[in-house]
């Protein structure tokens, strides 16, 4: 927490009116609007480099290297999608979220992809996996390994699906279908 405020304070003085390099006061006012991990970023290749704050321009570029984040910003907003991204009961529908976004960062390493897998899973599988001894090095196989388990498990076609209402059952008669205030039966 000290080495932000630090941090704020060295970028704020950047911007002071007497502060002569123009190129730096831009610099210092783009890295105070940073927060959390960017501040933390931003703060320690400062204080490696104080000639990150030379030009604007190659501040902006760092930065953007820094944080994976090209021009149209399209790359992070993938990544935060796939970070957001969560273990699902329809396993093929995960999978092929999962194939979806970790094509588009190029992301093709089986090592790098079974890991990121790995991170999402619910922990009943990850006892699952271990229960049986499985591990992976091969990424395909892994899916369809997960694949396989889903379309063999019994317990699938048991999940309710959402938006069945069930019918009221009657106060006065007891069959299903109305509440006592419309039972015909209670009236007469």
């Amino acid at each position: 927490m000290l080495n932000r405020i630090v941090a704020l304070a060295r970028f704020r003085f950047q911007q002071d009116d007497d502060y002569d390099d123009n190129e730096g006061r831009k610099c210092a006012y783009l890295a105070e609007q940073f927060e959390g991990p960017a501040l933390d970023w931003v703060a320690s290749a400062h204080a490696a480099s104080p000639a990150i704050f030379t030009h604007f321009d190659g501040f902006v570029t760092a930065t953007r290297q820094a944080f994976g984040i090209a021009d149209n910003n399209i790359t992070a907003l993938v990544r935060r999608d796939l970070d957001a991204l969560e273990w699902q009961t329809d396993v093929p529908v995960f999978f092929a979220e999962f194939d979806r976004l970790t094509l588009a960062l190029d992301i093709t390493s089986h090592d790098t992809r079974i890991a990121l897998v790995e991170m999402k899973l619910p922990s009943h599988m990850k006892a699952k996996l271990a229960e049986q001894g499985l591990s992976f090095s091969n990424y395909d196989t892994m899916r369809e390994r997960f694949n396989l388990m889903w379309a063999l498990d019994p317990t699938r076609s048991k999940v309710v699906t959402q938006g069945k209402k069930k019918k009221p059952r009657c106060g006065s008669c007891g069959k299903k279908g109305h509440v006592a205030a419309e039972c015909r039966s209670s009236k007469n």
